[in-house]
């Protein structure tokens, strides 16, 4: 099944009307059942699933949650972006709905979070390359499921929309330098992850996380790709500072990555990055 972009705005409108609902419930009740926080941070590189999204250079990213004590809640978060890697778009901005609670009676040192999140790239479009593509938005809705045991969560989940735009007509074999035989052959619809986080406090103020996963592109050959984190972070009254080594298997199709733009850039997107990080919430 593909997305309109009607049918994308109406899980914008969703979200919206769930934000707005549990913003009348802390109204009726005298504030006692809602909890928001907010965040930002400056990273020096902005990693998802071991990629880089912005070209390996800094970015800025902002986010803030509403929790209801029922276990529901909504949230919006922002970065920066390279449109050398996400076609023409600077922002990439994530608006999401979800529940998460712990499992009942004898279950119940176990968690479960189960995620609505529409991802929206103000402006992106494949028609926007250097490449004369024609049109293929990257906005993209992703649900997930995870369940978590202590300083562990297992997670998985899937676009209900192209991944973020890959179709025959941008991505098809041909179109990788690195690897000519890799690409898309079909609806990227479905495309799914499977991902294991693990995070441990260590000391006061000192916390140790890990990440390890497997993306896999629906009808492809050659993108699918594994990736890993390494981090830690230690904490001072609201502020954070982290370090963090990310990589993977590095498909050679992500190797030398020609940029979007079509200016003679490239860079290869999955290969192994050290990224610092600095963050404030409230």
């Amino acid at each position: 099944m593909m997305m309109t972009i009607d049918t994308q705005r109406a899980y914008v409108f969703v979200i919206l009307a769930f934000l707005s609902g549990m913003a009348n419930a802390e109204t009726d009740q005298g504030n006692t059942n809602i909890s928001v926080s907010s965040n930002v941070a400056l990273v020096s590189d902005y990693i998802w699933r071991g990629q880089s999204q912005t070209w390996g250079k800094p970015a800025l990213q902002v986010g803030t949650e509403a929790s209801h004590t029922s276990g529901a809640y909504a949230g919006f978060w922002a970065s920066t972006v390279s449109s050398q890697w996400v076609p023409g778009a600077q922002f990439e901005t994530d608006w999401y709905v979800g529940f998460r609670n712990k499992f009942p009676a004898t279950l119940s040192e176990f968690g479960y979070d189960l995620n609505l999140i529409y991802v929206y790239l103000p402006g992106g479009n494949f028609n926007k390359t250097g490449f004369n593509l024609p049109s293929s938005s990257p906005n993209t809705v992703e649900v997930y499921a995870a369940v978590n045991y202590k300083s562990l969560s297992l997670k998985t989940g899937r676009v209900l929309t192209k991944f973020y735009g890959w179709d025959t007509t941008n991505s098809a074999p041909g179109g990788f330098v690195g690897d000519p035989t890799a690409g898309v052959t079909g609806s990227t619809n479905g495309s799914y992850f499977v991902e294991l986080n693990a995070s441990q406090d260590i000391a006061e103020g000192w916390n140790v996380n890990g990440q390890l996963g497997h993306q896999t592109i629906n009808h492809s050959v050659g993108l699918s790709w594994s990736y890993y984190k390494l981090g830690i972070v230690k904490s001072i009254d609201s502020w954070t500072m982290g370090l963090a080594c990310t990589g993977g298997n590095e498909p050679a199709a992500f190797k030398d990555f020609l940029g979007l733009r079509n200016n003679g850039s490239t860079y290869s997107a999955a290969r192994p990055a050290v990224v610092l990080s600095l963050g404030h919430g409230w």
